[in-house]
């Protein structure tokens, strides 16, 4: 009887905790340019999402994962398309957010190594970011 609650049990499991993993890869993307105070450093967390859905996707709210699948986060993500209309229903497209941003005013108050530094360090900490779990849609 134990065997039989136990096995059962797992069954009932089994779906919740499949779909409780991450399943989409989604990475940082380092972007240089520049603004009044000097050099800046976007930091940005970038997704391909395939909509299923029947009308377009503006965007989408996300948890974001590690390798060994340590939350790191959760941020809402903008989807514009290709003309900033969404992502139409049977198509790809790119969904993204700035998670931070690293500007001149660091840069005139420490310096170029140091800014430097920064920018790599955060960089370093960022790279981890592997995998996201979409937990809703925008229209």
């Amino acid at each position: 009887m134990i065997l039989r609650t136990t096995a059962l049990a797992l069954l009932l499991l089994a779906p919740v905790m499949a779909n409780a993993e991450p399943d989409l890869d989604c990475r940082i993307r380092l972007e240089f340019s520049s603004n009044d105070t000097g050099a800046v450093a976007d930091y940005i967390l970038t997704l391909q999402i395939k909509n299923t859905l029947g009308r377009a996707i503006s965007g989408v709210s996300v948890n974001y994962f590690d390798t060994a699948l340590n939350q790191l986060g959760n941020t809402a993500l903008a989807c514009p398309g290709v003309f900033g209309e969404g992502i139409p229903p049977s198509s790809h497209g790119e969904c993204w957010a700035q998670l931070q941003k690293v500007d001149g005013n660091l840069l005139e108050k420490f310096g170029t190594e140091m800014w430097t530094a920064i920018v790599n360090t955060q960089l370093t900490q960022l790279e981890s970011i592997r995998k996201c779990k979409v937990l809703g849609f925008a229209y």
